[in-house]
C-alpha cells in the first residue's frame, strides 16, 4: 500500500484553495451569443424575441398613456321603454263638441288677441288637467280659431303665442296628443285650415320625438296625408316633408300620377325630392322616365330630375347616365354631365369631364361646366389643367387655365 507523503498533501490543498480563490475573483466569462458562435438560426429566433418584447412594451405604455387621457366610459343605462298611448278613443267626433260656454272661449280668445303668451299657456294647462270637460273646452276654443284665420295666424306667427300652444306638448304630451288627434278628426271635413296646416309641420316631429308612443295618432296623420295627396291638394312640400318626417312614402304609382300630371315648378319639385328621398329602384325608374319625356318641355324640373338621380345610390343610377352621356343629343348631353358633376367626384372622373370639354357642346356650355368645377371638384379641375395639352380647343383649354 502506497502511502503518499505529508508535503505532497499540504500542497495539493493548497493549489485547490488558489483555484477557488481565482474563479471567485474572475467568474466565468458570458456564453457568446448566435451571432458570436456563428448560429444565423439562433440570431433570428434571438431578433424575433426582442422584436416580440418591444412591441408589447409599445402596447403597454400606449394602453397605459390612453387610460390617462380618457376616462373610462360611463356605464351603460338602458333606455325606458315607454307603453304606447292610445288616442284613438278619442278620435270618434266629426266636428267640435260645441258644449263650452262662450264667456269660456272669449276668454282665451281675449288671451290670444292681448298676446298673453303666458296667461294663455297657464290657461291651457289648466284645462288640459280638468280631463274630459277641460278637452272638449280647447277643442271648442281651436274650433272657434277656425273661424277667425287672421287671429289663428297671429296665433301660430308669433313666438310667445306659438309658444303657447307648444309648452303642453314638452309637459303633457299625452294630453297634447289626445288633443291634437281629436281635433284631427274633429276637423277632417276642412282639411286646409291654418292650424291644420300648422299641425302638419309640427305633429310630425312631436312624433318622430315621440317614436311609436301614440301609433293611433300617427296612423291617422299618415292616413290623412295620402287621403289628402290622392285627392289632389297641392301642399305637395308639406304633405311630403311631414310623411318622411314620419318615414312613411307614398305609393310609388301614385307618386308617378302626380308627376305626369304637375304642370308648374312647384308641384315638380316637391315630387323630385319626395322621389330622391325614396331612393330606390323604383324612384330611379320614374325620374328617368320623366327625364326622358320631358327633355324640352320642363328644362328646370328635368335638371332638378337629373341632380336628384344624381345624389342617389340606388341600383340603376349609373346605367341611366351612362345612356344619357353617350347620346348624341347635345342638350341631353350637356344637362346630364352638368348634373352628374353637381355633387364631389374623385380625381377618377376627370377623363368624363375632358370628354364632354372636347366634344361638339357649345363653348358658353362648356365655361359653365368649368365654372361648376371651380366650386364643386376643385380637385378634377386641377387634374384637367395638369394636361390641358389634351384639350383640344385653344378656347376652350384657356378659359380652362384662367
Amino acid at each position: 500500500m502506497m502511502v503518499e507523503k505529508p508535503d505532497r498533501s499540504r500542497a495539493l490543498f493548497s493549489a485547490g484553495i488558489l483555484a477557488l480563490a481565482l474563479v471567485a475573483a474572475f467568474p466565468a466569462a458570458p456564453v457568446p451569443s448566435a451571432r458570436a458562435r456563428g448560429d444565423v438560426a439562433g440570431e433570428l429566433q434571438e431578433l424575433k424575441d426582442r422584436i416580440r418584447s418591444l412591441e408589447e412594451a409599445i402596447v403597454a405604455e400606449q394602453a397605459k398613456r390612453a387610460a390617462a387621457v380618457s376616462p373610462p366610459p360611463p356605464p351603460a343605462v338602458e333606455e325606458e321603454v315607454r307603453e304606447s298611448f292610445h288616442t284613438g278613443p278619442w278620435a270618434q267626433a266629426e266636428e267640435p263638441p260645441g258644449s263650452t260656454p262662450k264667456e269660456t272661449i272669449d276668454g282665451l280668445l281675449a288671451l290670444a288677441v292681448k298676446g298673453d303668451g303666458s296667461g294663455l299657456v297657464a290657461a291651457i294647462q289648466k284645462q288640459l288637467a280638468a280631463g274630459d270637460k277641460g278637452h272638449e273646452v280647447l277643442q271648442d276654443f281651436l274650433h272657434a280659431l277656425d273661424k277667425n284665420p287672421s287671429l289663428a295666424k297671429r296665433l301660430v306667427g308669433r313666438y310667445d303665442l306659438a309658444f303657447a300652444l307648444l309648452h303642453p306638448a314638452m309637459l303633457q304630451e299625452e294630453g297634447w296628443a289626445r288633443l291634437a288627434h281629436s281635433y284631427l278628426s274633429a276637423t277632417r271635413k276642412t282639411t286646409r285650415t291654418v292650424l291644420r296646416g300648422y299641425l302638419y309641420s309640427f305633429l310630425p316631429v312631436f312624433l318622430e320625438f315621440h317614436r311609436g308612443r301614440f301609433p293611433d295618432l300617427e296612423e291617422a296623420l299618415t292616413a290623412e296625408i295620402l287621403q289628402l295627396v290622392q285627392a289632389g291638394d297641392k301642399r305637395l312640400r308639406l304633405l311630403f316633408t311631414a310623411a318622411e318626417s314620419l318615414g312613411y312614402f307614398l305609393p310609388i304609382d301614385l307618386i308617378e300620377k302626380r308627376l305626369a300630371q304637375a304642370t308648374d315648378f312647384q308641384a315638380h319639385s316637391a315630387l323630385l325630392l319626395h322621389l330622391g328621398a325614396r331612393d330606390d329602384k323604383d324612384a330611379v325608374r320614374v325620374l328617368k322616365h320623366f327625364v326622358s319625356q320631358n327633355m324640352r318641355r320642363y328644362g328646370g324640373a328635368v335638371s332638378q330630375a337629373l341632380v336628384t338621380l344624381a345624389k342617389m345610390s340606388a341600383p340603376g343610377v349609373e346605367q341611366v347616365f351612362r345612356e344619357l352621356t353617350w347620346t348624341k343629343d347635345a342638350l341631353t348631353y350637356s344637362k346630364a354631365i352638368r348634373a352628374y358633376f353637381a355633387i364631389p367626384r374623385h380625381a377618377g372622373f376627370a377623363p368624363e369631364a375632358r370628354r364632354y370639354l372636347n366634344s361638339r357642346v357649345s363653348f358658353p356650355e362648356k365655361k359653365l361646366f368649368i365654372n361648376q368645377l371651380r366650386r364643386v371638384n376643385p380637385g378634377i379641375l386641377d387634374e384637367l389643367r395638369q394636361l390641358a395639352e389634351q384639350i383640344t380647343s385653344d378656347e376652350v383649354r384657356e378659359f380652362l387655365l384662367k
